[in-house]
């Protein structure tokens, strides 16, 4: 075992730009310029949601979708918002079908929450002046390369809210704003250290991570090097690219080759994940699958669990080192990691892929003396997660072998799981759910299981003798997720 190779890998994610149109069509041409929307043809329903829900169910990951909001107006509420999305150039919900429609959609990506991600693009893509003109793009002035006004940015995350509540998506039922946000055709405008800066809007309402091309501007001294990235008033910012499917191409992967890719987040757009027609969309979807298996197979790679999960993920491969100590053991120098990963609570699980071959199981693992029990097996490799790391030096010990280890759970979902307290009558499991989803733990069966949290809920749970796993179906009530520990008394 003396010549296994553990690794760091670097986290593989793909943001899914400009969900939430209703129309597609691209309108940028005419008259009185409208938004260029999907650049297709169609109106979109709930069935263009499915193939994203799929590809996350098949591969046990979260996909994070960026959802324009502006077109998803139930209420009509952006009508007192006329520089947002001018309502002469909107489409606007106007009859009982259209709110069928709608109330159809946000009822499905409730339902699907743990596969697809409601992350925030914009509401309109665009900014209307006042006189009508529209510019390049939402959340900074493109055109002339300046910020707009900054009481401009605050009424979009207002509309936002209001449009989130028609769906009861609001702090009073027990949501939070979205935790991911991308900016519209890449228009952010960077100034950490300034009073005024995206970061601190979008930090104000809740976001946590985003991502952007910087070098779209570079007036304004963003972190350019290779796969960069940095905090904007703890909202932590990565470097995200385009590798060659265009914005309104159907059934479009990347062409990049991955070993050329150099940031870890692709870039993606709604188009790209659909079919010309559904009965075309089956086989569209295999080859995303089938293209994500691609990427994970790569020998420094990993699919993230979920958008946490990549951004804790990203720092660490950064800033932590493996030094080999010897036969399966490892120093974890975790020393380098900067404090704003504390301050703003990213300092997740660590990731960690190993070889291994087909008989062989991880039969033992420890973190300074402290059993780690999380892992998920594939073909070749497995993926063993580590619990949140302070900031100083870890020695891991593990062996593999023809058994797995007496206790273990097998990380099949989009969860993160923090931390295991294991006793001889006892566990406690600590995480993060997203949406609704099954937790995979080994041995026998525990004679009662709770949750601590009344918002994340125990639904069911089942043993099956023949495996040995004991399947327990939890459910979160926020929609971007909820953090609580799970009891197992034995």
């Amino acid at each position: 075992m003396d010549d296994v190779k553990i690794l760091i890998p670097r986290p593989f994610a793909a943001g899914i730009d400009d969900m939430g149109w209703i129309n597609g069509t691209n309108e940028s041409q005419k008259p009185y310029p409208g938004p260029y929307r999907a650049g297709v043809k169609r109106i979109f329903d709930v069935s263009d949601y499915k193939a994203a829900v799929d590809v996350g169910k098949a591969l046990g990951v979260r996909i994070q979708g960026l959802f324009v909001l502006g077109e998803l107006d139930r209420d009509n509420v952006l009508d007192k918002y006329p520089d947002l999305y001018p309502s002469k150039i909107r489409w606007k919900c106007s009859s009982r079908a259209d709110k069928r429609r709608l109330d159809e959609i946000m009822d499905f990506l409730k339902k699907e929450s743990a596969y697809l991600e409601f992350g925030f693009h914009g509401i309109g893509h665009e900014y209307w002046e006042e006189n009508g003109t529209r510019k390049r793009a939402e959340w900074y002035n493109l055109i002339d390369r300046k910020p707009w006004p900054e009481e401009s940015m605050y009424r979009r995350i207002a509309a936002a809210r209001e449009i989130l509540a028609q769906y009861g998506l609001s702090p009073d039922y027990g949501h939070s704003f979205p935790e991911s946000f991308v900016p519209c055709a890449y228009s952010y405008f960077w100034n950490p250290n300034g009073e005024y800066s995206l970061g601190k809007i979008l930090s104000e309402a809740g976001v946590r991570f985003a991502a952007t091309d910087f070098s779209q501007i570079p007036e304004l001294d963003p972190p350019l090097e290779i796969n960069g990235g940095a905090f904007d008033h703890g909202v932590h910012v990565v470097s995200r690219q385009n590798y060659g499917n265009c914005w309104y191409e159907l059934d479009s992967l990347p062409r990049v080759l991955p070993e050329l890719q150099t940031t870890d987040m692709i870039e993606t757009h709604w188009p790209n994940w659909l079919a010309q027609d559904d009965f075309m969309q089956a086989s569209v979807t295999q080859r995303w699958i089938q293209y994500f298996q691609m990427m994970e197979r790569q020998d420094d790679r990993y699919l993230a669990k979920n958008t946490e999960q990549f951004h804790s993920q990203w720092l660490y491969r950064k800033y932590t080192v493996l030094r080999k100590e010897g036969n399966n053991v490892v120093e974890i120098d975790n020393s380098a990691m900067p404090d704003e990963a504390y301050l703003y609570g990213l300092s997740g699980t660590l990731v960690l892929k190993i070889p291994r071959k087909p008989h062989e199981h991880l039969s033992y693992a420890a973190l300074n003396g402290e059993p780690i029990v999380v892992f998920q097996e594939h073909e070749d490799f497995l993926l063993l997660y580590l619990p949140p790391l302070q900031k100083k030096r870890y020695l891991l010990q593990y062996e593999l072998d023809l058994e797995r280890m007496p206790f273990y759970i097998h990380h099949k979902g989009t969860s993160n799981i923090y931390n295991v307290l294991s006793r001889d009558d006892f566990r406690e499991i600590s995480l993060k759910v997203y949406g609704k989803e099954y937790i995979s733990v080994s041995g026998k069966p525990p004679k009662k299981v709770f949750s601590d949290n009344v918002n994340l809920k125990v639904l069911n749970h089942a043993y099956d003798s023949i495996m040995g796993m004991f399947y327990i179906e939890v459910e979160a009530t926020n929609f971007q997720g909820t953090a609580g520990n799970l009891i197992l008394h034995y």
